[in-house]
């Protein structure tokens, strides 16, 4: 069968559209190779998307701000003031689908418009949302989307009390690039970093634009320490970066952004991040234990208060914090064993091909 498959995305992180490439391959492997990849915001609307990147960064210094936004938003969903959002990028997208003409679509941001045109081209086009959090918004939520891929089975009862049919969602796991799930030979890796095998690599990933305060801090402490390995991903933060580099500590190691970040994953004995939902179905991937460090209010507070029930993740509200917090779990190996397995029964493996195969057979049984 012969599928146009539209899959929307949008620039807030870089989970998003690392989502939306994983499946992407995952629908070229199984020979459905007409798949477009299209960020929405930056298409329609460049300078108000770039507007919104900025203000998204600065909300984890004004949390509070965010969080009347993330959770004053759930209450307006079914308000007239919406509309503005749910035509957000409508005229580009109806071009988009004039010219591609989609078979389904796809979306692993909440894209209000994609309905707009499920309705109003008269065609019926499949629409699929893919929840890229451990919590759902509302704004994720419609009655009219054909089919949920939810990251867990908790997740499922929420949206089935709120009135999505259990026969609409599937329990598939947030997709990962491919080269979190393979095989690899580790001692390459530590080979390729210099790293000794004896050390204690604690991981610091500052995510896509860097945004982790008091990094500066948490390096300089836990470098006291001769036992330990810290490397520290800036992503797109070149300011932190040349200041963790000015440290000019033999214990640590400074990486901008890097697509082999999963090397590092895959040796380090724990990690210290923000709580963005891909980022931590990467750690589910290879279990790697969490810090995860002042989680702003809204999804991510969310998903860090999630893992933290499920012992997979700890807390920590300041740079000393962290600092113990790391201190205590890196020389506890009963608690790095406990947490490793709890993320191992929290991983869904394989989520790209869970999706890809049921959206083919939704779209066969149709």
């Amino acid at each position: 069968m012969n599928l146009n498959i539209l899959i929307t995305t949008a620039p807030f992180g870089n989970g998003h559209l690392m989502v939306a490439t994983a499946l992407k391959n995952a629908f070229t492997n199984k020979g459905y190779n007409n798949v477009s990849v299209v960020d929405l915001f930056t298409e329609s609307h460049p300078l108000i998307t770039e507007t919104i990147k900025k203000a998204y960064i600065k909300s984890y210094e004004f949390g509070e701000a965010y969080s009347l936004l993330y959770y004053g938003s759930e209450k307006l969903v079914d308000k007239k003031i919406m509309d503005l959002y749910r035509n957000f990028g409508l005229k580009k997208l109806n071009q988009i689908a004039g010219e591609f003409k989609p078979d389904i679509i796809i979306n692993t941001f909440p894209i209000l418009a994609s309905l707009k045109i499920k309705n109003t081209k008269g065609e019926n086009i499949p629409v699929f949302n893919i929840v890229t959090d451990f919590y759902v918004h509302k704004l994720w939520l419609s009655e009219e989307i054909d089919k949920f891929y939810i990251a867990t089975s908790e997740l499922q009862q929420e949206l089935s009390k709120m009135n999505i049919p259990i026969e609409k969602t599937v329990v598939s796991g947030i997709p990962v690039r491919d080269a979190f799930e393979e095989m690899e030979n580790l001692t390459s890796f530590y080979k390729k970093y210099h790293i000794k095998k004896s050390k204690k690599i604690v991981l610091i990933n500052a995510g896509a634009f860097g945004v982790l305060k008091d990094i500066k801090k948490v390096c300089i402490e836990l470098c006291r320490y001769k036992n330990i390995q810290v490397a520290v991903v800036c992503g797109n933060n070149k300011d932190l970066k040349a200041q963790l580099e000015a440290l000019n500590f033999k214990n640590l190691l400074v990486f901008g952004f890097t697509k082999d970040i999963h090397e590092l994953y895959k040796i380090s004995t724990c990690m210290i991040t923000k709580s963005g939902g891909i980022t931590l179905s990467e750690a589910l991937a290879v279990q790697l234990p969490l810090i995860i460090f002042k989680p702003v209010p809204g999804q991510e507070k969310e998903n860090a208060l999630y893992f933290e029930k499920k012992g997979a993740a700890f807390i920590a509200n300041n740079a000393n914090e962290i600092v113990n917090r790391t201190l205590n779990l890196i020389n506890s190996p009963t608690i790095l064993s406990a947490m490793r397995n709890n993320m191992k029964k929290m991983y869904n493996k394989s989520s790209s091909e869970i999706i890809v195969e049921d959206v083919v057979e939704s779209i066969e049984s149709m």
